[in-house]
């Protein structure tokens, strides 16, 4: 394979992202909003660190209904009968039970924090989104509900509903770290890489031992081509988080940018090993190898999956 093809292959699969897409390409941008207008200012142009899957565009917003309408309303304790179904490793039924009970009484607490986690467990996300939001509207100077419900929406790729949530909940406690997390998240995905760039570095400020926002950080600093502080902020992040498997992939295209091979092939083992299923990880391995065989006038013999696509 001629040089010129390698370095489109290379270029092609390479980065990978914090949880998961293909990036769209970053227009200009303007500075940085100041702290004061930043919850608000957003332009409208994912991984993220919950990204979408490359080339999947994500669903409209589904209105959700909590309560589960059913007979004698009021007469039953359905939130009783959801405990003990939850003990009794019955989720599903639980989640029915939890949700009569908001039918009975909208703003129980229990209630929509078991319709909250139930759904989320059970792959409903909507659902959960729905019951973090009202949550947060029931405890309306706590600001986790808020968040917890903005990471969902991320994970069903609304980012316009992430921020306003991550928003609101930055509003009742300025020094959220996920808050942070979730606006710097919600810009990854549309691309708005500075100001993802500043609200992670925020989170960084405010939780420097943040595997994870470390990590997505780095994620930004490459999807911008600022290498060097890409390097410099996995390295911590895989100090924090050694078995997680993304952070490595991620810390081995650090290494491979900066002319680093040997170390960038270390971790594209390491990822590999700790996620053998992980796709991204064997891509970058496969693709290094046939790299540096080509360096040494050889053509190791793999195969590379020239689709394997990046986030």
């Amino acid at each position: 394979m001629h040089r010129p093809a390698l370095a489109a292959l290379c270029a092609a699969l390479a980065l990978v992202g914090c949880k998961k897409s293909t990036p769209p390409t970053p227009a200009a941008e303007a500075p940085p909003a100041p702290a004061a207008q930043r919850v608000a200012a957003r332009p409208a142009s994912e991984p993220v660190t919950s990204a979408l899957d490359a080339g999947q565009a994500p669903a409209a917003p589904v209105a959700v209904t909590l309560g589960l309408p059913h007979p004698h309303t009021g007469s039953v304790n359905h939130l009783a009968r959801a405990r003990t179904l939850l003990d009794s490793g019955d989720p599903l039924e639980a989640l029915a039970e939890a949700r009569r009970q908001l039918a009975d009484t909208p703003d129980d607490e229990e209630a929509l924090g078991l319709v909250a986690r139930g759904a989320h467990g059970l792959g409903q996300r909507a659902l959960a989104a729905a019951a973090f939001e009202k949550l947060g509207e029931v405890r309306d100077d706590d600001a986790v509900p808020l968040v917890q419900a903005a990471r969902v929406q991320l994970e069903l790729g609304q980012t316009d509903a992430a921020v306003r949530l991550a928003s609101a909940a930055l509003g009742r406690d300025e020094g959220s770290v996920e808050a942070h997390q979730v606006l710097g998240r919600a810009a990854l995905i549309d691309g708005d890489l500075r100001r993802a760039i500043d609200w992670l570095e925020q989170a960084r400020e405010l939780a420097p031992a943040h595997g994870w926002v470390l990590n997505n950080l780095g994620f930004a600093y490459l999807r911008a081509s600022e290498n060097a502080q890409a390097l410099e902020t996995l390295l911590r992040a895989a100090e924090l988080l050694p078995d997680a498997a993304v952070v490595q992939n991620n810390l081995g295209v650090a290494l491979e940018r900066m002319g680093r091979t040997d170390e960038a092939a270390a971790a594209f083992d390491r990822s590999a090993s700790l996620a053998p299923r992980y796709t991204r990880a064997q891509v970058n391995r496969a693709r290094l190898a046939l790299l540096r065989g080509a360096d040494a006038g050889v053509r190791p013999d793999v195969d590379v999956d020239e689709d394997g696509g990046s986030e």
